[in-house]
């Protein structure tokens, strides 16, 4: 009889933490990432949407929280997701299924034999030994060595799809005799084997690798839906309340956008030092920038439109919603030695100040000032989505 992965209740919080560990990416994204950036990242071959790589993520969720079987999985997917996968192949849908419960049970017992490293310092791989066992695992079968040894660093299970191995440790008793002298020259199948970390999820930008942070962001920005409810936060003057992970998306909505580039005319000073009496936004912006010192006359266009947008990626990140005499806004803000040296000029202030427009769907400005009591800003009717503990505003 075929071996089958189900999902089991028993202590499975160590498992479900690895697993809810995981940024949703759809494939074009995940396949543009690092193989270091890959590490928490959640994709499936062939979902192309956020939406639903999102169904799938929630899916196997319940199936390991719940303690679900593979029937009860699939029917949790919608006509739409198993469309793209293929016509719903019952084949592709229990190795989607079977690796991923795989992969959280294989990081739930990495992270039990971390902690038991003292009581229990060898390590082994336990192979299931049948008709189905695959080259990989059955060249490793009966591998026991140091906890601390190079080997696990590419040999934790799972180790190929739909593997069946599993991590075991020994006491120094139980090892004994047993200790594999020179491990064998077999690596797992590529993008298997790696420790899965000790990570939980975090709604803090520090906690993963900054560009598959900056993935996730661009990602949550293509959202239609999300983008409406940001825009119903900023125009409820500070009466909604957001949840958790609405600054997520507006970070991402932010972070995407590009500068407003509509030409407009220019003022006297602005004009002499771009040399026309015409520019773009972006260009009038900077110039004013550049005239008031708060950046570096080096600056190009291009420059200060990436130090706006990156502003929304960064770990300390203010992010807030209200709406001005132009419209519904979003609005982010750092303090200024977030800003890159190459940027920053002499008289650049405290903080720095970047605003999307929801009219234009752009950056509308960024700049910097010394004190908050100088943005136009209605500190009372202000929606905050995220407010991290550096921020004292004038209302308080």
């Amino acid at each position: 009889m075929p071996w089958n992965v189900e999902a089991t209740p028993t202590d499975p919080e160590q498992a479900i933490a690895w697993f809810r560990a995981r940024l949703p990416l759809p494939d074009p994204a995940y396949r543009a990432l690092s193989e270091e950036a890959r590490r928490r990242a959640f994709f499936v071959a062939g979902l192309a949407q956020l939406d639903m790589v999102q169904e799938a993520l929630d899916a196997l969720d319940a199936a390991l929280a719940k303690g679900e079987t593979f029937e009860q999985f699939k029917d949790r997917l919608s006509e739409r997701i198993q469309r793209a996968w293929g016509g719903a192949s019952a084949h592709r849908l229990r190795t989607i299924f079977d690796t991923n419960l795989q992969s959280a049970y294989g990081a739930g017992r990495w992270k039990a034999a971390d902690e038991l490293r003292q009581e229990r310092p060898y390590w082994g791989l336990s192979v299931v030994l049948d008709g189905r066992t695959s080259r990989i695992c059955l060249n490793l079968a009966g591998v026991v060595l140091p906890a601390d040894h190079p080997f696990w660093n590419t040999h934790i299970p799972p180790l190929h799809f739909r593997c069946r191995t599993a991590l075991v440790t020994y006491s120094a008793a139980q090892a004994e005799g047993r200790i594999t002298q020179r491990p064998p020259d077999q690596p797992p199948l590529e993008g298997f084997g790696r420790p899965p970390g000790r990570e939980a999820w975090s709604p803090e930008p520090r906690d993963y690798h900054p560009e598959l942070w900056r993935a996730y962001l661009r990602t949550l920005a293509t959202h239609p839906e999300a983008r409406d409810r940001l825009r119903q936060l900023a125009e409820s003057r500070g009466q909604a309340r957001p949840n958790p992970r609405d600054w997520l998306v507006a970070a991402g909505q932010v972070y995407a956008a590009p500068f407003n580039r509509r030409e407009r005319p220019l003022g006297p000073e602005q004009a002499a030092l771009l040399g026309k009496s015409r520019a773009s936004s972006l260009e009038a912006h900077l110039a004013t920038r550049i005239l008031e010192q708060q950046v570096l006359p080096t600056t190009t266009p291009e420059e200060y439109e990436r130090v706006c947008r990156e502003v929304a990626a960064h770990p300390e990140v203010a992010v807030l919603a209200f709406t001005r005499a132009q419209g519904p806004v979003l609005a982010v803000m750092v303090p200024t030695s977030a800003l890159p040296d190459s940027v920053r000029g002499p008289r650049v202030g405290r903080f720095w100040f970047v605003v999307y427009s929801f009219h234009s769907s752009t950056l509308a400005t960024g700049y910097g000032v010394s004190a908050l009591e100088k943005l136009s800003v209605p500190w009372q009717e202000t929606t905050w989505l995220r407010r991290p503990a550096w921020l004292t505003t004038p209302s308080d």
